[in-house]
């Protein structure tokens, strides 16, 4: 069983902490992700697991074995590096077959196996080329080939589509997660977008300046974010942040903020012992219906943004800037009344220190 287990890992670079305290364990023939901005420790993760990096505290496990010690070539674990790390001078070809040489299999078997992978990558004929003659996409697909085809146990991949336009994205989404589905792989990779983690993930893991955050299911992500950081993070429109004040009045439990007051009466079993509280209010804006008419909360457009089949609208709420996304069949135009209402099930709401109210996953 290719599990990996990580257990109270910190990594230190001076007197930067690139991973702080961090506790993980990926399953068997799991595709897990490491999702978080720059400088997050996602890739200082992966360097950690391939024995590329020693941990100054804490302990790795690889299919229950310590290997804190041991070298690289011993982990039965193969990387695809976010530079692509391919040799100029080698054609690919000789790009496929250099881990491989490393092994000391013979030349039959490394024939043998850069034929299954070219063809199962699509890159059988690109194998006489040079790097220089590839477009962006093909040299990812050549890096992917190269650690797939050492057929280990535990594939680290790090920001395998950061190369690659929106549409090719799109593809290798989709071949990326076949593949590892068809050879069995335990799968790691690190990404910056929300959209490749979500679409190719069994779980996930948002980090933060060294720290995990939340370790769930895409879906509860979006559901159920812990924190405001993560709310944020997940949402692939702005969030709609609000600073609020949660009000009483005459038995009406109100979330206002200077002209803007959201019925939250809904939620009492939650929210009633906090009344009197500074609170924030998160709202996506694929979660507000618009109205043209009352009722609901009345709003002014300031701006309109077109994408195709929806329109995402700027508007003023009270005072309140937003944003919401509506279809593209409704033709507002800037100064136009609308009433908006958010879906409360689907609103979050967080305390002064930014932690989940509702909805919260323990």
């Amino acid at each position: 069983m290719p599990e990996v287990y990580l257990e109270n890992v910190t990594k230190r670079y001076g007197r930067h902490v690139a991973v702080k305290n961090l506790t993980l364990k990926i399953n068997d023939k799991e595709f897990f992700s490491l999702l978080g901005p720059p400088g997050s420790g996602k890739s200082t993760i992966l360097r950690l697991i391939a024995g590329l990096e020693t941990p100054d505290e804490g302990n790795i496990y690889i299919d229950g074995r310590l290997v804190n010690n041991v070298p690289p070539l011993e982990r039965d674990v193969a990387m695809m590096f976010e530079t692509l790390a391919l040799y100029p001078h080698m054609t690919v070809y000789e790009n496929l077959a250099f881990p491989l040489r490393k092994l000391n299999l013979s030349e039959e078997e490394i024939r043998d196996r850069i034929k299954e992978t070219a063809e199962l990558l699509r890159i059988d004929h690109l194998l006489d080329r040079r790097p220089a003659q590839l477009s962006g996409g093909e040299r990812q697909r050549v890096a992917l080939g190269r650690a797939l085809v050492k057929r280990s146990k535990i594939l680290l991949l790090d920001e395998p589509l950061g190369h690659l336009d929106a549409k090719l994205r799109v593809y290798a989404r989709v071949e990326i997660k076949k593949i590892q589905r068809r050879l069995e792989q335990t799968a790691i990779m690190s990404t910056f977008s929300i959209t490749d983690a979500a679409t190719i993930s069994d779980r996930m893991g948002l980090m933060s300046r060294g720290e995990l955050l939340q370790v769930d299911e895409p879906q509860v992500f979006f559901e159920k974010p812990r924190n405001l950081f993560v709310a944020r993070y997940v949402s692939s429109l702005p969030l709609n942040v609000i600073p609020c004040i949660l009000e009483d009045r005459g038995g009406k439990l109100l979330l206002t903020s200077q002209g803007f007051e959201l019925d939250v009466s809904r939620l009492s079993a939650i929210l009633a012992e906090r009344v009197g509280e500074k609170l924030i209010l998160g709202i996506r804006p694929s979660v507000v219906e618009v109205r043209n008419a009352p009722p609901g909360i009345e709003a002014v457009v300031d701006a309109i943004e077109p994408m195709g089949s929806e329109n995402i609208l700027k508007i003023n709420a009270g005072g309140i800037g937003m944003f919401v996304k509506v279809s593209a069949i409704h033709r507002y135009k800037s100064g136009d009344k609308i009433w908006i209402q958010p879906m409360l099930d689907k609103i979050y709401i967080f305390d002064e220190r930014e932690e989940a109210i509702y909805p919260y996953s323990i």
